[in-house]
């Protein structure tokens, strides 16, 4: 039963309520301009055309609240979203409508009865760098990350897009006695061909069209401190040279002088890319291959440390939580556990933008899965969990049935009847090639007839 209160000045709306609330609900009409005749109430119906719109933000700080309005304008949609009503329904008001919001809020209620609270006490502070986990792998990762920071040798960050690979760049140079100084990075990908040479190595006045004064290069910027090139495996061929005889002199000419520049810094460079391949190829020069290559560092992706995801859950919530209008304190296990089914092809920043959006369009205390109805849409292991979601509500349905005919057996019946259901759609697929069958299956071919009793 829903327990609802009508807070309106209008005595028509609650006779339209009434006509399209579900039966066994109990409706509650107010005409108070207070927020304190809740009641109970779980659930708060606001008629923003003849009450104060602030009513919602006081309302929503105790229940859900549905601002109602006969406006056809887009103007108090967004006031009564920005107070926090949970929903804003437009006059006339539909039944089915109704139903499936009060169903939406119902399991919104029921997975907040399991939930997280994020608070500041939870992040571990760091005096230097934060590479947030607690896996066997990134455990490891940090224990090379730290070994390698007190060598001073060239760094080959891999790992594919969004595992954090500048994190890792930026740790090695904190943990290195290079901490303080200059962290000067170099997208190789967002930069154009013709003019990267002369960001990098800097160039005198008079260079090329346009050069009407000298200009200091990155390179030059970053002395004493640390290079970073991200994204390395961009880096147009003409260029590979030139970088090469500066890894092995840590000298360079600027454009257009004939001055040589002597620098002091360490490079540590990243790509997504497989550049041993690429050398193979002729797209990547070796001997710039093995001078970036001296240390190697491979970060590797979050599906591969699923136990990472709650601390960095934890961590990009405390980050980003501030920049709701509204308080949120932490998220639902229901939410957490959607999360951790996720293949997270965009790995850690996409997992931080997912949390971002979540954010954004909370309507409750909590992050619930109703924010992740976006995830991985365009993702292999969300759908695989979708099916068998699915599944699921085929399959128990069956169980209940049979346990309340005190059916016995019940696994050896269910595994059965699945069997018989795939083997049948296998056999359809392959037309009837039993053989290419039980290949795909991976299981014997009498196995598979057997099953299908075709044979005793």
């Amino acid at each position: 039963m829903h327990r609802i209160l009508l807070v309106s000045k209008d005595q028509s709306l609650a006779k339209e309520i009434s006509g399209v609330l579900p039966k066994g609900s109990k409706l509650t009409t107010s005409r108070s301009e207070r927020a304190d005749v809740l009641k109970g109430s779980e659930i708060v119906f606001l008629d923003m055309d003849s009450l104060p719109v602030h009513l919602i933000k006081e309302y929503s700080e105790q229940t859900f609240v549905i601002a109602v309005t006969d406006q056809e304008r887009t103007g108090p949609v967004m006031e009564a979203a920005t107070w926090g009503a949970y929903e804003i329904m437009r006059r006339p008001l539909r039944k089915e409508r109704i139903e499936r919001l009060l169903r939406e809020m119902q399991d919104v209620s029921s997975e907040m009865e399991s939930v997280i609270t994020i608070s500041k006490d939870l992040i571990a502070p760091a005096a230097t760098c934060v590479i947030v986990g607690r896996s066997t792998l990134v455990m490891s990762l940090c224990e090379k990350v730290a070994r390698i920071a007190q060598v001073e040798v060239p760094v080959l960050v891999t790992g594919e897009t969004g595992t954090g690979k500048e994190l890792v760049a930026e740790a090695i140079a904190q943990l290195s006695s290079r901490f303080g100084k200059p962290f000067v990075v170099i997208n190789s990908a967002a930069m154009p061909d013709t003019l990267l040479e002369s960001e990098l190595f800097g160039y005198e006045r008079g260079a090329f069209t346009g050069a009407v004064a000298a200009k200091e290069g990155m390179i030059k910027t970053a002395d004493g401190g640390c290079l970073f090139f991200d994204e390395v495996g961009e880096l147009p061929l003409s260029l590979q040279g030139k970088l090469l005889r500066f890894l092995q002199t840590q000298a360079f000419y600027p454009v257009g002088s004939t001055k040589e520049v002597q620098v002091n810094v360490r490079v540590i460079s990243a790509t997504n890319r497989d550049l041993a391949a690429m050398v193979r190829e002729g797209k990547f020069r070796e001997d710039l291959y093995h001078r970036l290559r001296v240390a190697a560092i491979h970060v590797p992706p979050l599906r591969e440390r699923r136990k990472d995801i709650a601390p960095l859950v934890q961590c990009l919530f405390y980050r980003h939580a501030h920049t709701a209008q509204k308080s949120i304190k932490g998220v639902t296990k229901a939410f957490l556990d959607k999360l951790l089914t996720h293949d997270w092809p965009g790995n850690i920043r996409e997992l931080e933008n997912t949390l971002r959006s979540a954010i954004a369009i909370c309507k409750t205390d909590y992050l619930t899965t109703q924010d992740l109805k976006d995830l991985g849409s365009h993702s292999t292991g969300i759908q695989r969990a979708d099916a068998l979601d699915a599944m699921a509500t085929v399959l128990i349905p069956y169980v209940k049935s049979a346990l309340e005919k005190k059916e016995k057996n019940i696994y050896e019946k269910v595994h059965a009847e699945v069997d018989r259901h795939v083997f049948e759609y296998m056999l359809s697929h392959t037309r009837e090639n039993q053989s290419e069958a039980a290949r795909l299956l991976g299981i014997n071919r009498l196995t598979l007839r057997k099953k299908l009793g075709l044979q005793k």
